[in-house]
């Protein structure tokens, strides 16, 4: 009978985890390898990235949905796409594009089943997505604090214990820090890493509510199965919101700013697909343009 020794086993698992990881690796290369544009894309552009795909050839394209704070960790760390789509005009500063498409600016919305609403947030239970990986993760805490503070619609001690996030307010520069480095939601709220994946939860029943943008409702048919409601203007971020913002996160601080939406090509092809996307229309997926 052959005998198994503690350093055979341990070889195989060795083994098993190279193989694993080299596959994993090769994955993430493939759509590279095989001459496709590479597009890490925010899951609330879905729309704008699919129909530009379309327009360009789809089998030419390689979209991969990521969180854009995620995203932009990848980059940092030398994994770049030929484009990268966000939610979020601050995170500019932090790679080096060739060439930026500005996509518009929209709204924050509250996203409910049956009979709630915004008025509910203090009792509900609500879906939200991780800071460290998506900016809408982010600007919910903003708009938890805000809703706590000036609305007195939920306990704001609550909200800091349930997600592990400290608040610190300056009333020398009206700014509000948010350290979210520790991010760990529990009690009444539930956390996934993107907007995709709270959208599951809102859709399997596992939460009442959650955050959500205009152009994620718009994409995935929202209004016609749940209720979406407006947020407080002064926190909807279709404007620089009234006090000044800053998250901390694990990849550096954030100023917390209104939504705005770009499309940035790292390569030549990406330009490619800019210009393709450029002749979409925005409106039919919740962005609008303003002037300046």
């Amino acid at each position: 009978m052959r005998k198994t020794t503690l350093l055979s086993v341990l070889g195989a698992s060795v083994i098993v985890v190279a193989v694993v990881f080299s596959a994993i690796i090769l994955a993430f290369n493939s759509g590279d390898e095989a001459g496709r544009v590479v597009v890490y894309a925010a899951p609330t552009l879905a729309g704008v990235v699919e129909d530009a795909a379309r327009a360009y050839g789809p089998d030419r394209v390689d979209i991969r949905s990521l969180g854009s704070v995620l995203a932009v960790k990848l980059i940092q760390a030398g994994r770049t796409p030929d484009v990268l789509m966000s939610v979020d005009w601050e995170l500019l500063k932090m790679i080096n594009a060739r060439k930026i498409l500005d996509l518009g600016f929209f709204r924050l919305h509250f996203v409910c089943t049956g009979n709630y609403s915004v008025s509910d947030i203090g009792r509900v239970r609500v879906g939200v997505a991780n800071p460290n990986i998506a900016p809408i993760g982010y600007r919910a805490l903003a708009a938890l604090y805000w809703l706590s503070v000036k609305h007195n619609l939920l306990s704001l001690d609550e909200v800091s214990n349930y997600l592990n996030i400290t608040y610190d307010y300056d009333q020398a520069s009206n700014r509000v820090v948010i350290d979210a480095r520790e991010f760990h939601a529990r009690g009444r709220f539930i956390a996934r890493d993107d907007l995709a994946g709270v959208g599951a939860l809102l859709e399997g029943g596992a939460v009442d509510c959650i955050f959500s943008h205009t152009p994620f409702i718009i994409s995935r048919k929202y209004a016609e199965r749940f209720r979406a409601f407006d947020m407080p203007a002064e926190i909807d971020f279709s404007e620089d919101p009234p006090i000044n913002f800053t998250v901390i996160v694990e990849s550096g601080e954030i100023d917390v700013k209104a939504f705005r939406a770009f499309a940035a090509s790292f390569t030549s092809s990406g330009d490619e697909l800019l210009m393709t996307m450029s002749r979409l229309d925005f409106s039919k997926y919740g962005l609008l343009m303003r002037n300046g």
